[in-house]
């Protein structure tokens, strides 16, 4: 037994309260001692309530910051660090379709699982146990990229838990061959349906389609929807009709869901009382919105400045009781240049972009047990008895300290070891 003792641990990712003063708004946690019992949280307890434990490890958090493992819901592992090879030079969202589909004929097994595994990597070094990555389906190279994803998944078995999601166009589940794809997928352990889906009069038949290969198949979808700044893009709502109308209850994810923010206020808000009808979940992905969206070309007359952050409507959709999940999206490639699969960045980036420090202590959910939920996975990102035993250790006692510095060194602890490794140098991708 590894017992940690003084652990400033977010409120929000406890179990039922312990008694004691109410929380602080700004500083949203509380010291608890937690005891880890092999690969589980045996219990957690106001500091000293443990007891002594004779035969128990200890080590002691000082009252530093404690997370759980994080959860990092909506990734692109077969996009990853191209960026080198395959700029976007133009920041568009067409540059990047071209730049990749051009970069496609580089995806050997070799390429996927050298690209992904140092993602991987980066991820376990900054305490990401739980990972959901989007993989390109097509009948040229699914198959490919999704047995590499397989493989992957069986190298970091008890290290991190890796689910996949097809990602096509919404028409390419219509007829036979959609069958194909989704079959594709589930065979090598994918854990939804998933896709893109575009504005059109056939869309809510696609939408049909797709819940009933889902049904058929008992998996939930995993979706990118609206993914722009016009106003006219309404896949989210057509999602949320089609899903009450398929009576489908399956678990349903949407990422991105940009265009809410910019349509009439009326008109969204009722798009939200449907997604939350339909129990919906939604995945915000703002440091590659923030990339993309409202990007404006030298030749456009002034101002080129961009007017609004490309995120959704994150405080409304809290509001409306609709659960709402951040993570790294792209991370290198043409869509977003930037990254390294570190949450605590996301975590950092999302509070500053949707000014989540209005409602902190709820906040740290968007990294770990919302996330966990709308995936699958409720028994991570919590500290609980019960719950994977996965620990992220900062170097940070508040949280002003640790949204400053999201990419200090932290300590894992997994499973009673230790992990203080840092991420693995770019250098080691060896395609400079």
């Amino acid at each position: 037994m590894l017992i940690v003792r003084r652990a400033r641990v977010p409120a929000a990712l406890l179990p039922a309260p312990l008694p004691g003063a109410p929380v602080d708004p700004l500083e949203p946690a509380v010291l608890r001692d937690v005891a880890i019992e092999g690969t589980t949280i045996a219990a957690v307890a106001a500091p000293g309530d443990l007891g002594p434990a004779p035969l128990a490890r200890e080590f002691d958090a000082g009252g530093a910051l404690v997370f759980p493992g994080f959860v990092d819901a909506h990734v692109h592992l077969d996009k990853t660090h191209t960026w080198h090879r395959a700029p976007n030079r133009s920041g568009t969202f067409a540059g990047a379709l071209q730049a990749l589909a051009d970069d496609k004929v580089q995806w050997t097994e070799a390429d996927l699982h050298r690209r992904a595994g140092f993602a991987l990597r980066c991820a376990w070094a900054h305490g990401t146990r739980v990972i959901r990555t989007h993989v390109d389906t097509s009948p040229q190279g699914g198959e490919r990229s999704h047995a590499v994803m397989a493989e992957l998944r069986r190298e970091w078995a008890g290290r991190i838990k890796l689910q996949t999601v097809p990602l096509c166009g919404g028409g390419d589940y219509l007829g036979p061959e959609g069958e194909k794809l989704a079959d594709l997928a589930l065979r090598h352990g994918a854990s939804a349906l998933g896709g893109f889906l575009q504005m059109s009069a056939a869309l809510p038949a696609q939408l049909d389609r797709l819940l009933a290969l889902a049904q058929e198949r008992g998996v939930g979808i995993d979706l990118h929807v609206d993914e722009s700044g016009n106003p006219q893009a309404e896949c989210l709502r057509l999602v949320a009709e089609a899903v009450l109308r398929n009576r489908f209850t399956l678990p349903v994810v949407c990422g991105h869901c940009c265009s809410l923010a910019v349509q009439d206020p009326a008109r969204a808000q009722a798009t939200l009382a449907l997604v939350r009808e339909a129990r919906i979940g939604v995945i915000s992905l703002p440091e590659c919105n923030l990339y993309l969206q409202d990007r404006r070309a030298a030749a456009a007359p002034f101002p080129r400045t961009p007017f609004w952050r490309g995120i959704t409507l994150v405080h409304d959709l809290l509001d409306a009781g609709i659960p709402v999940a951040c993570a790294s999206d792209n991370v290198r490639d043409a869509f977003h240049a930037f990254g390294d699969y570190n949450p605590a960045e996301v975590y950092a980036q999302s509070v500053r972009l949707a000014h989540l420090d209005a409602r902190l202590e709820d906040s740290v959910r968007v990294v770990t047990s919302a996330a966990a939920d709308l995936i699958g996975e409720p028994l991570h990102g919590r500290i609980a008895p019960g719950a994977p035993a996965h620990l992220v250790v900062f170097a940070a006692h508040r949280f002003s300290e640790l949204l400053s510095r999201p990419g200090s060194p932290r300590v894992c602890i997994d499973a009673e070891e230790f992990h203080r490794a840092p991420p693995p140098d770019f250098g080691q991708l060896n395609d400079r």
